[in-house]
């Protein structure tokens, strides 16, 4: 037998049965390594496109956990104009310009909020939702039929594209017979 070049040349055999054995037995050895690398190689690519995914979800719950603070900023500063307009004579004491600037100003926050997919949930006359307000008490009334409804909102509840990202706050009727 003789080595060149990484090809082994084998002297021919007088007996072609035995030569065929023999490369069958080889070519078997072949294909069981070409099994074993062809299965490695699928699990790796396997692995690399599910790395891909795992880092894109990453990426996207980065992007809406930013998305969300900062949404919730815009919901606070959305408060504080609301608490300018609940002051109703304070309100009517500020320049007529200046209270028109203020409500262009809200509306773009709103219409800001909105494109991000935002909404005021409205609980107020509605049956008490746990999933979307807190009540923070009870307050009698003259009806069962008042029962469990939110009769005073004292902060408004946002969603953002479906999902809870402020629960408002609220107190809900309670009746009691006499």
């Amino acid at each position: 037998m003789e080595e060149k070049d990484d090809v082994i040349i084998e002297e021919e055999a007088d007996n072609p049965a035995e030569s065929i054995k023999k490369l069958r037995a080889k070519l078997k050895v072949c294909e069981a390594d070409k099994g074993e690398y062809l299965a490695g190689w699928q699990r790796a690519k396997a692995d690399s496109v599910n790395a891909r995914k795992e880092e894109e979800e990453r990426r996207k719950d980065i992007i809406k956990f930013s998305e969300k603070a900062l949404v919730l900023e815009l919901v606070n500063l959305a408060d504080s104009f609301d608490g300018l307009y609940a002051n109703k004579e304070g309100w009517e004491k500020i320049d007529k310009n200046w209270r028109q600037g203020m409500e262009v100003l809200r509306s773009q926050l709103m219409s800001i909020m909105k494109s991000r997919g935002v909404e005021v949930m409205e609980s107020f006359g509605k049956m008490f939702n746990p999933k979307e307000s807190e009540s923070i008490g009870e307050a009698d009334v003259d009806t069962a039929e008042k029962d469990g409804i939110v009769i005073e909102e004292l902060r408004k509840g946002y969603k953002m594209r479906g999902m809870v990202i402020r629960p408002s706050l609220v107190k809900v009727g309670k009746f009691i017979k006499n």
